[in-house]
C-alpha cells in the first residue's frame, strides 16, 4: 500500500512538474507568434501605404485614373488593408491567449510582471508583456489612412 501511494504522488508531482514546463513553452510559442504578427503587420502597413502612395500620384482631381495600372494598386491596397485587419485582430486574440495562460499559470501570481495599460481599444489592459503600443499605432495609422483612402479612390 505504501509502495502504491508512493508511485502516486511520483506520477502526480512529475505530471504537475511537466505541466509547468509545457506553460513555459506555451509563452515562447505565444512570444513567437506577437512577433512574426507584429511584423506582418508592420510589413502590410507599409505595403498599403506604398499602394497608396502610388495611388495619389495615378488619380487625377476629379478621381478619374491616368493610368491603366491603377486599378491593380487599389486593389493591392484594399488586400493589404484587409491583411493588416486580420493580422491586427490575430494579434489581440494571441495576447488574450497570452493573458489567459499566464493568468491560469500557479507561479505567475496573476501580474506576470505587472499591468501594462499602454494599449487601447482591445488591447487597453493585459497582463502578457507584448508591444502592443507598436501595434496599436500601426492600426491607428491604418485607420487614418483608409479615412483619407477615398478622397483619391479611382473612378471608372
Amino acid at each position: 500500500m505504501k509502495n502504491l501511494l508512493l508511485i502516486t504522488s511520483v506520477m502526480a508531482f512529475l505530471a504537475l512538474s511537466t505541466s509547468g514546463c509545457k506553460k513555459e513553452n506555451n509563452q515562447d510559442k505565444i512570444n513567437a507568434d506577437l512577433t512574426q504578427t507584429k511584423t506582418q503587420l508592420l510589413k502590410s502597413y507599409q505595403d498599403a501605404k506604398t499602394n497608396d502612395d502610388l495611388l495619389k500620384l495615378q488619380v487625377s482631381a476629379n478621381g478619374h485614373f491616368t493610368d491603366p495600372g491603377v486599378m491593380m494598386e487599389d486593389k493591392l491596397y484594399h488586400m493589404n488593408d484587409s491583411l493588416g485587419s486580420i493580422y491586427y485582430l490575430s494579434y489581440c486574440k494571441e495576447m488574450r491567449d497570452g493573458d489567459n495562460m499566464m493568468n491560469g499559470n500557479m507561479m505567475s501570481g496573476n501580474t506576470a510582471g505587472g499591468n501594462n495599460m499602454h494599449g487601447i481599444g482591445m488591447m487597453g489592459t493585459h497582463t502578457f508583456m507584448g508591444d502592443s503600443a507598436t501595434v496599436n499605432q500601426c492600426y491607428r495609422n491604418f485607420s487614418a489612412m483608409r479615412q483619407f483612402h477615398t478622397a483619391h479612390h479611382p473612378v471608372r
